[in-house]
């Protein structure tokens, strides 16, 4: 624990049960939605006579993704309330998230005013995409405790949130909200200078710049930018972002040979950066190719789409080496960001038997069942691995159990051949495994086995968290690249 989430100038992170949110919109909605997952009560600040059932709706939308990621067992998603009266809404909350409209003078005037009806150790976060907070905290009467908690949306899904404070900003408000954030599970970058748009904005304003000179010229479509994107670097940017995929891009001499051998490029004219004037034929074109590219598509049925594939990849990335996830590496004593020490990988070692006479059915070959068998086999000495090992099982009276499986039978074993069972990690959550097996004879594939298990303590008979000892090792397990997880998954 860091030294701001003890100082007592602040709530303790244990003791906080509810938040405050301002304002019902997408990004403040989608913050509520999150909230709730993670167990809190939420109450809510809207003066639109339409705010709850807009957020209901958002709630009812985020909440099935957020399943998904293993967010909501236990929560409550009806725990939050719409409030008119400010005073009210802030009333006994240990953190408020605000997310007004992008208006430097609202801010500037709501921050204000969430100061002065707050208790005064309560740490104020502004989701503020652009905005500095030395600006929106002029009329503060304490601007110490306002601070920029920057997400990306949706920020039910995306885990990021850049954490920077005003001029006037306490260092330790700024630590809070990054320990508070880190707490509930974003991946936070705690930034040491107030820059306009942030980092991430910035690069995505800068992209969204050269797409529309290209559509402004002629250059491109809306649909060939987006899918230039997607089925381009986009598929590299969830393991490496864009430096170090350039550091990549320079082979063994890395971004050294990358900046001397194309350095000279930077000179040549392929991007503007200057905004293109937004006249009414651009906004015009922008929106027509938008409307193509979407199809039939709705915008509820898009935004479903997008859920699902951010899903996927925070699954698939989840523990790989490069993605970060929502950890957050540890600062040097003289606020560097240190180079963490990094575990070595753990290797799933292969399950190896022998065919036993019992095994043999009436046709002369292994039966079915004993396939079975040795796959849950393969899955004991996992868990063994993992750390889940019958005195771990023993002590905490829980265990995995096995809720799904799908097994192919691809050729037949004969009595006293050697099996050998090979496990792999596909994905896993806070309270779930899924394992995909090849059994093989010789070298030969002779069967496949995928499973789905839950952790469960046996003496309540739920689903249970893996310890953090659990969850480090399982963290280290070694992924096999996409294209071995979507050979097993098909």
């Amino acid at each position: 624990m860091s030294a701001a989430a003890s100082d007592p100038s602040y709530p303790d992170l244990d003791s906080i049960t509810t938040v405050t949110c301002i304002g019902a919109g997408t990004i403040g909605g989608g913050w509520a939605a999150y909230f709730l997952a993670q167990g809190f009560t939420v109450r809510v600040w809207d003066p639109a006579p339409d705010a709850a059932d807009k957020l209901n709706r958002l709630i009812e939308a985020a909440w099935p993704a957020l399943a998904e990621l293993d967010m909501v067992e236990g929560a409550n998603k009806d725990a939050w309330t719409v409030h008119t009266d400010l005073a009210e809404a802030v009333a006994g909350t240990g953190f408020v998230q605000e997310s007004a409209p992008e208006s430097l003078e609202l801010k500037r005037s709501l921050l204000a005013s969430i100061d002065a009806v707050c208790d005064e150790h309560v740490v104020i976060g502004s989701s503020t995409s652009g905005y500095s907070m030395t600006e929106m905290a002029l009329d503060a009467a304490h601007p110490e405790r306002l601070v920029v908690g920057h997400p990306f949306n949706p920020p039910y899904l995306i885990p990021l949130v850049e954490v920077v404070g005003g001029e006037s900003t306490a260092a330790s408000a700024v630590d809070w909200a990054a320990d508070f954030y880190t707490r509930i599970g974003k991946s936070v970058i705690r930034m040491d200078h107030e820059v306009p748009g942030f980092i991430a904005n910035r690069l995505q304003e800068a992209q969204w710049r050269e797409a529309l000179h290209m559509i402004d010229h002629g250059e491109a479509t809306v649909e060939q930018i987006d899918r230039s994107i997607t089925d381009g670097p986009g598929l590299r940017w969830p393991f490496q972002g864009p430096m170090l995929t350039f550091h990549l891009a320079g082979g063994e001499g890395g971004m050294a040979h990358m900046l001397d051998h194309f350095g000279p490029s930077l000179k040549s004219p392929w991007t503007r950066l200057d905004a293109p004037e937004l006249t009414p034929k651009l906004r015009d074109d922008v929106v027509a190719g938008c409307d193509v590219a979407a199809g039939d598509k709705s915008i509820p049925d898009l935004v479903a789409h997008r859920d699902a594939g951010i899903i996927a990849l925070r699954r698939l990335t989840a523990g790989l080496d490069g993605a970060h996830g929502a950890a957050l590496q540890p600062t040097s004593a003289e606020g560097t960001r240190a180079e963490p020490e990094r575990p070595a990988p753990i290797e799933l070692d292969p399950y190896r038997t022998e065919v036993a006479s019992e095994w043999i059915d009436y046709n002369g070959h292994m039966s079915e069942a004993f396939y079975v068998l040795v796959f849950g086999f393969a899955t004991n000495q996992v868990m063994d691995q993992i750390g889940l090992d019958k005195a771990h099982r023993e002590a905490n009276c829980t265990s995995l159990y096995t809720v799904e499986s799908h097994i192919r039978y691809l050729d037949e074993v004969s009595l006293g051949a050697h099996l050998e069972v090979g496990a792999k990690l596909v994905s896993a959550g806070p309270k779930k495994l899924h394992l995909a097996y090849e059994m093989r004879v010789g070298g030969q594939l002779v069967a496949t086995e995928e499973i789905i298990g839950l952790h469960v303590n046996q003496e309540q008979g739920s689903t249970a968290p893996f310890s953090d000892e659990v969850m480090e090792r399982i963290g280290r397990i070694r992924r096999e690249s996409p294209e071995w997880v979507g050979r097993a998954l098909g």
